[in-house]
């Protein structure tokens, strides 16, 4: 039993301009096919309806019919954006997925309507998912692909054609929803059919004859026969918003208001398909042509105000070098991976917060300066090296108290970097007294030397020997001895 659904985004070029400015729903809005003002008119709102304006005026005449009237072009890049975000949800219900021109969409939901109390349900929670991307979709559920998309586009919201009735249904429709040519138009028109119903009825072999190729497929499409069956694609992991603006963007504040509308779509299409943002791609077309490229790397996450904190931040440091015209913004989608937290340890910060931390201190102490502690290709003894934060799973610290099995305690040594100077005196080759900035005091008991050498072939070659003492003041350290001067390299706990 073949149950196919259908996302029908009427009037497509008007819900790309409402997606990207949803701000302008209610008002009149006109989409036009150009920037001159010889443009054509190819889609206009409600309210701009109710004031006179219809499609095919040019935009003078629609500007002189109402001042008020707010004319946006046609995005093209906007288009796809959102027709991407259309399948997104469809993908989210259903792995057989085809589209069929912009803002039209079919999906097998044989399977997935048993998740569902009904078809009806199904269809209800696909229409409310496409609002959730911000379009403004009509859905119809039936046994073929022409029939779904006829109860779409007629049904006005969310139509299902109950299984076996797919005549029934359309016998009554228009034929002008099955979109024929001019011409056929006329001739059916004069034939006197005006109804789906009427051409189903015509024999196949006179529509042939009269109407040629184009009049049978129409009389199939009349039947609720597809001309082939649904062909899937497969699901396209790429995530991506773009804007042009009508002027060079200098300031910061005007362009995190831009970058807020995108992250927000963004993070929208990516909880539909049950991702979460990465890595964010930012594009920044310049007013001297230029294009400006960089990468924000984030801890995965959807919270948009936490994305955004992490581009002003990563945009402080590195500002653009021109105005900016054009802004493309695409993240890396990843899979959110439940972690199982530890019993014996306190949880951890939020990932999106600490990133958000992490970014604060990079900007305040460069990149180089933030970090996490790297073994050093080298045997120095203070060598180390920072490298960036990773998501990592936490593994078992042996450190960690157990109080199921408790472990002996263990003595740590906090390394001094870089090794503070000190002032040494013997007594007969003995350490005697340390003196030195924060420490002073008498050598109570010593072991050692430990003679530690390295790197012969550069200047950077070492000799030392290495003393634990403990002092008068109770304190135990390590010291070292190179070019008759002496360091404290570490204390211990």
């Amino acid at each position: 039993m073949m149950r196919i659904a259908c996302l029908f985004v009427p009037d497509f070029p008007l819900a790309v301009v409402l997606r990207a400015e949803p701000e302008r729903r209610g008002e009149p809005v006109a989409v036009v096919d150009g920037p001159s003002p010889r443009a054509r008119i190819i889609a206009v709102s409600n309210a701009a309806a109710r004031r006179g304006i219809t499609p095919g005026l040019s935009a003078a005449q629609a500007q002189a019919i109402c001042a008020d009237l707010v004319l946006r072009p046609l995005s093209r890049d906007g288009g796809r954006a959102a027709h991407a975000a259309l399948c997104d949800v469809a993908y989210s219900f259903s792995p057989r997925v085809e589209t069929d021109g912009e803002g039209v969409v079919h999906l097998d939901v044989a399977g997935s309507s048993a998740l569902f109390e009904s078809e009806g349900h199904l269809a209800h929670t696909l229409a409310v998912r496409a609002e959730r991307v911000g379009l403004p979709a009509q859905v119809g559920i039936a046994g073929s692909k022409i029939a779904a998309q006829l109860a779409a586009r007629h049904g006005g919201g969310v139509t299902v054609v109950p299984l076996n009735e797919e005549c029934t249904y359309l016998a009554p429709l228009s034929v002008g929803l099955l979109q024929p040519s001019p011409a056929l138009a006329v001739t059916l028109a004069r034939w006197g059919i005006r109804t789906i119903g009427q051409l189903a009825a015509l024999p196949a072999s006179a529509v042939g004859t009269r109407l040629g190729p184009e009049g049978l497929v129409l009389a199939r499409c009349a039947r609720g026969e597809d001309e082939q069956p649904l062909v899937p694609r497969p699901a396209p992991l790429q995530f991506e918003e773009s804007v042009e603006v009508d002027y060079g963007i200098e300031l910061l504040e005007p362009l995190l208001f831009v970058l807020r509308g995108l992250l927000d779509r963004l993070t929208a299409r990516l909880a539909v398909r049950g991702l979460v943002c990465g890595d964010l791609r930012l594009a920044l077309g310049l007013t001297t042509r230029a294009r400006d490229d960089r990468t924000v790397t984030v801890a995965p996450s959807n919270d948009v105000k936490a994305l955004l904190t992490l581009v002003r931040l990563h945009l402080e440091a590195q500002p653009p070098a021109a105005p900016i015209e054009t802004i493309r913004l695409s993240a890396v989608p990843e899979c959110l991976r439940a972690l199982q937290l530890d019993l014996f340890r306190p949880n951890g910060p939020a990932p999106e917060q600490l990133a958000v931390t992490l970014a604060r201190l990079t900007a305040l102490c460069g990149a180089d300066r933030v970090g996490r502690p790297a073994v050093a290709d080298s045997h120095r003894p203070e060598a180390y090296g920072v490298e960036n934060f990773q998501a990592v799973p936490l593994a078992p610290n042996p450190l960690t108290p157990n109080p199921l099995n408790p472990k002996p305690h263990t003595i740590a040594l906090r390394a001094i970097r870089p090794p503070r100077p000190l002032e040494v005196h013997t007594d007969r080759g003995r350490l005697d007294f340390v003196r030195g900035e924060r420490i002073s005091g008498r050598v109570v008991s010593c072991a050692g030397p430990w003679r530690v050498a390295g790197e012969w072939w550069h200047e950077g070659a070492y000799a030392r020997d290495y003393y634990d003492v403990q002092l008068s003041d109770g304190g135990v350290y390590r010291l070292f001895h190179q070019r008759q001067q002496w360091f404290v390299a570490g204390e211990y706990d």
